[in-house]
């Protein structure tokens, strides 16, 4: 394992994403650091949604890629590797019954709860992806929660018992290199196939919400460009980007 030796950590922080992007800077950061902190004050997830996460009790940490061979209309692999990665991670400790999947584009979760979130920030120059910021926020041995998300988890409420963070990050580190190094290496059919197969409710009917409207369809997969392939009642096929559609749990 080469990546992600180089670990910044920190007691208290704004965000590990943001400070990943000021060490870049001010460091000269290297593929592969972590930003990990103890307290994120004011972390968030994708669509600008806030992550609520205990001090010292779960994940919340940056990983540094630079895909700088992956075009950028082809950005969305990252999402999925990463995705790939936090659900295998969670699968690994948890060793449950429940299915642990992807609901698109990246949020993982248990059955019907959300037990890890995924927030990919890129820094693109033309058509090259100079830096990506993985920011992850996992959640661990956390089993109270004040925000009013309403499907909380973590590791520790699904199996009665608590984890070490760090044999948490060294894991999820590992798999993050396994499916990273996948799509180096052109496997991009198996990380489609993969991504597709661990969909929350793939081929399921399910309840969304889009433009004020709810509807029910069940979910095909995803386009070249991570859009959502939705098959309505009446057979007809609708994609929807990201903000688009929502489910409705």
């Amino acid at each position: 394992m080469y990546l992600f030796k180089n670990i910044f950590r920190f007691t208290r922080l704004e965000s590990t994403n943001k400070k990943a992007k000021e060490l870049v800077v001010s460091d000269n950061l290297q593929e592969g650091s972590i930003i990990i902190c103890d307290e994120q004050y004011a972390g968030r997830g994708y669509s600008c949604n806030s992550w609520e996460s205990q001090p010292g009790k779960n994940i919340t940490a940056t990983w540094l890629l630079s895909p700088s061979f992956l075009p950028v209309d082809k950005q969305f692999y990252i999402t999925k590797i990463l995705s790939l990665a936090v659900k295998e991670t969670v699968a690994f400790f948890y060793n449950g019954h429940e299915p642990v999947t992807i609901k698109w584009p990246n949020d993982i979760y248990v059955s019907d709860k959300k037990i890890a979130g995924i927030l990919v920030e890129n820094n693109i120059a033309g058509n090259t992806i100079k830096e990506c910021f993985a920011g992850i926020g996992l959640n661990i041995n956390q089993v109270i929660f004040h925000s009013d998300a309403p499907n909380p988890a973590s590791l520790k409420m699904l199996t009665g018992k608590g984890f070490e963070v760090e044999e948490c990050v060294q894991t999820l580190s590992e798999k993050i290199e396994y499916f990273y190094n996948l799509l180096k290496a052109g496997e991009t059919s198996k990380l489609d196939d993969l991504y597709s197969k661990n969909l929350y409710r793939i081929f399921k009917e399910a309840r969304f919400e889009s433009a004020g409207k709810n509807f029910i369809g069940e979910i095909q997969g995803t386009d070249p460009y991570g859009r959502l392939i939705v098959m309505l009642n009446q057979g007809e096929i609708k994609t929807f980007d990201f903000k688009e559609v929502a489910f409705i749990l």
